[in-house]
């Protein structure tokens, strides 16, 4: 009998399909990954809900915990059984991006990324082509379970942000959002050993997530009754308008505001004595950073997976997301088939 694959592809808006395949031919260089979890990411809402960044067909996903099942013949350092982060940004390796070690910035990324130009992790199975062991897969030790693991894609983000803000121990951090990426940004600077965190937050269920990660957590109004508050770095990961120029208020002069979310309009400008910096995806050592943060404990999310959906149930999964207040962080785990 031929080995089989179930995906969840995108059909329209707010509706995916349950599609099985013969299992995709595995090349000397690439590697078969059953897929153990797959987080939701605010991206994959932006695509189901409102089409973006994606097209018919299209596997979603790309925060993945995987197990490997099978490996070509010129992969070396990688056993059947192992577990591994999915390194999922993929980029030319050639322009002159790439060159400087920015390969977010590649215009090849996209066609290269699983979850975009590549299938995703909402399967049962993925392909890694043309994998490379300790970048594409990182192998982690058996006792870090899956839905640690599938963390590893966001905080990858939030070290990035991290670095690009120069975050460090004696930073006095803002982080204006607290979902998954929000959570991951006040990981990150707590596993850089800062220690002065706040997160402002409108929905209850979330600031207490921030709360338990070490973070003091607040509302709006709560932010804006506080005007003696003052902050070194403000990371938004929000990409709402006024939940920036809030955060403003509160950035002391000279400070730096790290622009991570993204949002569908602008900000007032100019903004006065403040240095703009954006924040990206991330780069290879990002992503190693972070997985080293979750086989270590540096960084703790799992008890932040709040709700767990099988694969069939992938669109309610994405839909609870974005309208469950009590959602921290939504994660698929398919059945094996």
């Amino acid at each position: 009998m031929t080995p089989t694959t179930r995906s969840m592809a995108y059909a329209d808006i707010a509706r995916l399909e349950l599609r099985t395949a013969p299992q995709p031919e595995l090349r000397r260089s690439d590697v078969l990954l059953r897929v153990e979890a797959c987080g939701i990411c605010g991206s994959d809402v932006a695509s189901y809900l409102h089409g973006h960044y994606v097209e018919p067909g299209q596997v979603l996903g790309h925060e993945i915990s995987a197990v490997v099942e099978r490996v070509g013949a010129d992969v070396d350092g990688l056993d059947v059984g192992t577990r591994v982060a999915v390194r999922t940004a993929g980029s030319c390796g050639d322009c002159p991006y790439c060159a400087a070690d920015k390969p977010y910035l590649c215009a090849g990324s996209r066609a290269r990324t699983m979850g975009y130009g590549r299938p995703g992790g909402f399967a049962d199975r993925v392909v890694v082509p043309d994998a490379v062991v300790g970048a594409d897969v990182i192998p982690v030790p058996a006792d870090v379970p899956p839905d640690e693991l599938l963390w590893a894609e966001p905080l990858a983000v939030a070290v990035h942000a991290v670095r690009r803000g120069d975050v460090d121990p004696r930073t006095r951090l803002l982080v204006v959002g607290a979902g998954s990426v929000g959570l991951c940004v006040i990981a990150a600077a707590r596993a850089a050993g800062t220690t002065d965190v706040v997160a402002v937050e409108p929905r209850e269920e979330r600031r207490r997530a921030a709360a338990r990660l070490g973070a003091r957590a607040l509302s709006a109004e709560e932010l804006a009754g506080a005007p003696a508050d003052r902050f070194s770095v403000v990371v938004d990961t929000s990409g709402v308008v006024p939940a920036v120029t809030g955060a403003l208020e509160h950035l002391e002069p000279g400070g730096t505001l790290t622009l991570l979310g993204l949002g569908d309009a602008g900000l007032p400008w100019p903004l006065g004595d403040v240095d703009v910096r954006a924040s990206f995806a991330y780069t290879d050592d990002d992503f190693r950073l972070a997985v080293e943060h979750l086989v270590t404990g540096r960084a703790r999310l799992r008890d932040l997976v709040s709700h767990r959906f099988d694969l069939p149930d992938t669109g309610t999964a994405i839909a609870a997301s974005a309208d469950d207040p009590t959602v921290i962080k939504a994660a698929v785990f398919p059945r094996s088939s």
